[in-house]
């Protein structure tokens, strides 16, 4: 994997209040490390392949205690009724810490989630974003979050040329 990895851009702590955040991260193809604290939120997370209307969102609910990957706004979803979906996982946060490692493509999101202290998940859904959508943002709902740091790469495609 490393040695698909463009130069790394690192995010120092940033904010976030009952808002969406864009990052100076884009990109079709990332590898994003992230550590995220809920604060008062009760969700909290990361939007990937964001731009117009679009996002899929990978996100910590509180309340349920659960990671989730929504995918109902992620580009093309209306060619099945069972295909947009909210896709949960069950991790207790310890101290309210959450360690995200994101892998996305044009086609896909893999999200491997923990809590630091041996908990993990794992999360995989295929999405279909127009190209342009290629932003990243930070978001918090009903309260404040904070991204501690986050760590991007873009990657270059493993089909040597």
């Amino acid at each position: 994997m490393s040695s698909l990895r463009e130069k790394r851009k690192d995010i120092g702590a940033t904010t976030v209040k009952d808002a969406t955040t864009p990052l100076t991260v884009s990109g079709g193809t990332l590898e994003l490390q992230a550590d995220l604290t809920a604060g008062t939120a009760d969700r909290f997370g990361l939007d990937v392949r964001t731009g117009g209307k679009q996002r899929t969102r990978i996100g910590y609910d509180t309340a349920t205690g659960e990671v989730y990957l929504d995918r109902t706004a992620s580009g093309q979803v209306d060619f099945d009724p069972s295909f947009p979906g909210v896709h949960r996982a069950p991790l207790a946060l310890k101290g309210g810490r959450l360690r995200l490692h994101v892998l996305v493509d044009d086609s896909s999101v893999e999200v491997y989630a923990d809590n630091g202290h041996g908990g993990q998940v794992v999360l995989t859904d295929q999405i279909f974003p127009d190209p342009s959508s290629t932003g990243v943002d930070a978001f918090a709902e009903d309260g404040t979050a904070t991204l501690s740091h986050l760590r991007a790469w873009r990657l270059n495609s493993i089909w040597k040329k």
